[in-house]
């Protein structure tokens, strides 16, 4: 019989848009206790002070080794809305998943993540000296660097990017473009900094950066991936625009941003200058 004051763990499967997601979750799923989370990405959960412990997702076949490790928790939850009637499109996935796990809907559905605070301060003058600056993610959603990397990426890649950033461009002069990709995506935008990958700025290197720059950009342009995430991020609040495809907004999106949904099925067909128009709407 194990003692009932093991912790609970909770194996996550997605990729990081869908991570920081659950983080919409975390305050009453640790309302009593921590949690400890077994996922694809543990790095996003180690400056949570929410969650106790966060391991890489692996899940052999069943012997006694698998046996031992969970035996240290009191409930293995397993809840993946991607494997439910989740699919069937007729709920935002924070609701879906908050009915998994029975606890109430709330119509706040932003993520509520913790940055590196340590990491931030050493970018801290680096960031500064960007000043005002936007961040754009034209492409995601597969991070692993393959060589048969999907260029279409069931429908959510936008191909017009750097007509977005030079209609950005003579918008706003003034204003830095920081792209969000990796260099097995596309080729390099002119005019914009990026990953390192790219040669941009070697400061800003992986997703942990991006989580950090998204506290201090004045808004985003963002396919539906894991950009739009991390600008939603309850304590940062960025409004931006997204790009819609084959997802939907009702499934992934808020509210508050201003979502533009393509016309054509499978692909991220939008009018870069609808795009530009739309953004420069804002409050900058």
């Amino acid at each position: 019989m194990q003692p009932d004051n093991l912790p609970d763990i909770h194996i996550i499967e997605g990729g990081v848009g869908k991570h920081l997601q659950f983080t919409a979750l975390l305050d009453d799923l640790t309302s009593e206790k921590k949690i400890s989370i077994m996922s694809i990405w543990p790095e996003l959960f180690k400056n949570d002070k929410r969650v106790a412990f966060t391991t890489p997702l692996h899940i052999p076949p069943l012997h006694d080794q698998t046996h031992v490790f969970f035996k240290n928790y009191w409930n293995v939850f397993y809840h993946e809305p991607y494997r439910s009637n989740f699919l069937k499109g007729e709920s935002h996935l924070i609701d879906w998943w908050r009915d998994m796990y029975e606890l109430p809907r709330h119509d706040d559905k932003r993520p509520n993540f913790f940055i590196n605070e340590r990491r931030e301060k050493e970018l801290e003058k680096d960031i500064m000296k960007l000043g005002k600056f936007i961040l754009v993610q034209f492409t995601g959603g597969q991070a692993a660097k393959i060589q048969n990397y999907d260029t279409e990426n069931a429908g959510r890649n936008y191909n017009q990017g750097q007509e977005v950033v030079n209609l950005l461009r003579e918008a706003l002069p003034g204003v830095n473009i920081i792209v969000f990709g990796h260099d097995n995506e596309y080729e390099p935008l002119l005019n914009t900094m990026a990953f390192n990958n790219f040669g941009g700025n070697p400061k800003f290197v992986d997703k942990i950066d991006f989580m950090i720059l998204a506290k201090y950009c004045v808004s985003f342009i963002s396919i539906d991936s894991s950009l739009q995430h991390m600008c939603a991020n309850q304590s940062f609040n960025k409004k931006g625009i997204v790009l819609w495809g084959t997802s939907k907004p009702e499934m992934f999106g808020y509210e508050h941003n201003t979502n533009l949904i393509s016309e054509y099925p499978y692909c991220v067909e939008i009018d870069p200058k609808k795009i530009v128009d739309e953004f420069l709407k804002q409050e900058l």
